[in-house]
């Protein structure tokens, strides 16, 4: 984020909707730069994949970036529950 390069090797803006994906799941950039739409609730975005998330949980657990994040919610509420699939 804010124009720095994530693990695809792109640098990103924080404008873009992008998605960094748990490292077991990113399988060292096997899916750089494919989509996934990420919902929750009625609201839904489509983002594409530009990092890995070593800190990410579980597979249901993903780091958006600012513009995908804001997207489905607000900065204030910090985590929220999604689902998502890939594109």
């Amino acid at each position: 984020q804010n124009g720095n390069p994530g693990h695809c090797s792109h640098y990103n803006s924080d404008s873009t909707p992008l998605v960094a994906l748990p490292s077991a799941i990113y399988a060292n950039g096997a899916h750089c730069g494919k989509k996934v739409i990420i919902h929750r609730g009625s609201k839904s975005v489509e983002a594409v994949v530009a990092d890995s998330c070593p800190t990410c949980v579980s597979s249901h657990s993903l780091d958006l970036s600012v513009a995908a994040f804001k997207a489905l919610g607000t900065e204030q509420e910090g985590m929220f529950d999604i689902t998502w699939s890939w594109a």
